[in-house]
Formats: structure tokens, C-alpha cells, sequence
């Protein structure tokens, strides 16, 4: 039985072996058409020749850069999906950075007195003074009513 096997496995494989090696040998070649690259040849097309001119060390090296990159590659994925499954139990914290709203004042003296409007500017003042001045204003004004009688 294990003979039978194996003679159609033979058979089976030996087409496949014939059309594979044309195949081969037209895949290794390339062809500039312009500024274009083809497996094929075309009109007015140049074939290019792709030997690998390196030697077995360098092949080596190159080979074990590229398994490198792909570890890391490797790596980096399995911290990235370790990372984003822990924080998937986290919810995003929302930052209001706008100002709190002005709470209303109850004292009336703050209040803004009916009809009396506050300056667009700042001056400042001695209360002190002030004070003098009005009490200098009202002794004036007294003298003048009196002096009207």
C-alpha cells in the first residue's frame, strides 16, 4: 500500500516539477520599460540582471538584521496591546478649564447704587482728603447761604 502511495505522489508531482522550472527561470528576470518594472518583456525594453553580489557573511548578517526588526516589531505590539488592555478599565478625565461662574453677592453694600454708573477707569484717592474736601465744600456752602439772607 505504502508503495502505491508513494508512485502516485510521483506522478502527481512530476508535472508539477516541469512547469515550475520555465517558471522559475522567467520569474528571476526583470525588464525596464521606461520608468516602469515588469517581469515581462516589452518593446524597447532593457532586461536588468538581479544577481545578489553579496557573499554568504554578508547574506548572514543581513538575514539576522531583518529577524532582529521583526522581534522588535514583535515586541513592540505585545507591550502596545498590553498597555491599551490596561487601560481599558480607565475612563477619560474631562479638564474644564473654564473659570468658575461669579457667585451673587447678598451684602447691599456692594450692590451698585440706582442711577449712579461706575467709571470706565480707575482713580485712586486719600479717603482722608476726601473727606476734607467735603467738609470745606459744605462750610463754603453754608457761608453763602448765610451771606444770601
Amino acid at each position: 500500500m505504502k508503495n502505491s502511495t508513494s508512485k502516485i505522489a510521483i506522478l502527481a508531482m512530476a508535472p508539477c516539477a516541469l512547469w515550475a522550472s520555465p517558471a522559475a527561470a522567467a520569474g528571476t528576470a526583470a525588464w525596464r520599460c521606461g520608468n516602469t518594472y515588469s517581469d515581462q518583456p516589452c518593446p524597447e525594453g532593457k532586461p536588468l540582471a538581479l544577481d545578489d553580489a553579496r557573499d554568504a557573511t554578508q547574506k548572514r548578517d543581513a538575514d539576522r538584521t531583518t529577524r532582529e526588526a521583526l522581534a522588535a516589531g514583535d515586541r513592540l505590539e505585545r507591550e502596545r496591546l498590553r498597555q491599551e488592555k490596561a487601560q481599558a478599565g480607565r475612563h477619560p478625565t474631562l479638564i474644564d478649564s473654564r473659570p468658575a461662574a461669579p457667585k451673587p453677592e447678598a451684602d447691599s453694600a456692594k450692590k451698585k447704587k440706582k442711577g449712579k454708573k461706575e467709571p470706565d477707569y480707575f482713580s485712586a484717592h486719600d479717603p482722608v482728603a476726601t473727606a476734607k474736601k467735603k467738609a470745606e465744600k459744605a462750610e463754603k456752602a453754608g457761608r453763602r447761604s448765610a451771606d444770601k439772607s
